[in-house]
């Protein structure tokens, strides 16, 4: 089977929802756009620390001046968006990459197939499109687009 590299650069939506019942909840992660729709299942702690890593990057790079964040903290939702139906997960996250890309001042998240034993055991490979490798859903997005994100996934 060939390696599927579902990319959104960037997506008209990027979320982190959850179903079912608290305590028995399966979080997952959710791009949408160009008239296509990926979904991912991560683990709770995985959407916690990716949204804390971003908020972080994020800051550290305002620092550096390579971003300027707005001076208003982005205003949430009182309820968390709904993920899109059919809810038809890809793959479960195993490994997830953060990059700044700064010719086009986006972050490019990258959510990796867990790996076999075997594969596991070797270092992850940094982003890349080889043609072989575990199946990756890629998401690029504007800074704005980011911090909304991280907000919203802290939130859930």
């Amino acid at each position: 089977m060939s390696r599927r590299i579902l990319r959104f650069d960037p997506p008209d939506r990027f979320i982190a929802g959850a179903i079912g019942e608290p305590g028995r909840r399966i979080f997952h992660l959710q791009a949408i756009g160009g008239g296509i729709s990926a979904t991912v299942i991560v683990e709770k702690t995985q959407v916690a620390i990716l949204a804390r890593r971003i908020a972080e990057m994020l800051k550290d790079l305002s620092e550096g001046g390579s971003v300027k964040l707005p001076q208003d903290p982005p205003t949430l939702r009182r309820r968390n968006p709904e993920l899109a139906e059919p809810v038809d997960p890809a793959f479960r996250v195993g490994t997830i990459a953060l990059a700044w890309d700064p010719s086009v001042k986006r972050l490019i998240v990258e959510f990796r197939d867990d790996m076999s034993e075997e594969e596991a055991s070797e270092a992850p490979a940094p982003i890349n499109d080889a043609p072989t490798g575990p199946d990756v859903l890629r998401v690029s997005l504007p800074v704005d687009a980011a911090l909304r994100f991280a907000e919203q996934a802290l939130q859930l």
